[in-house]
């Protein structure tokens, strides 16, 4: 477990160097007329880090009919669940 952590350190300097010349691309190519053309592409490994939340939806049982439904009432019945 400490070599992961030593290796995740280590990895840093060079994850900062790399971000900044593709920084320096970038608005060097903003410059001349070429817009977004590389910076949208350096935040791509990044994209696991960013928690998206997903919507749970909760489904729930008639008490009534058995069916269920996302709903706050059942489609069959129409009791409320």
């Amino acid at each position: 477990m400490q070599d992961l952590d030593r290796m995740d350190k280590q990895g840093w300097p060079l994850t900062i160097i790399i971000i900044v010349a593709a920084v320096g691309i970038s608005i060097f190519l903003w410059s001349i007329g070429i817009y977004f053309f590389f910076l949208p592409i350096i935040f791509l490994p990044f994209l696991r880090y960013f928690k998206f939340k997903s919507r749970k939806i909760k489904t729930k049982v008639c008490l009534v009919c058995d069916l269920s439904s996302d709903g706050n009432y059942c489609p069959r019945c129409g009791a409320k669940l």
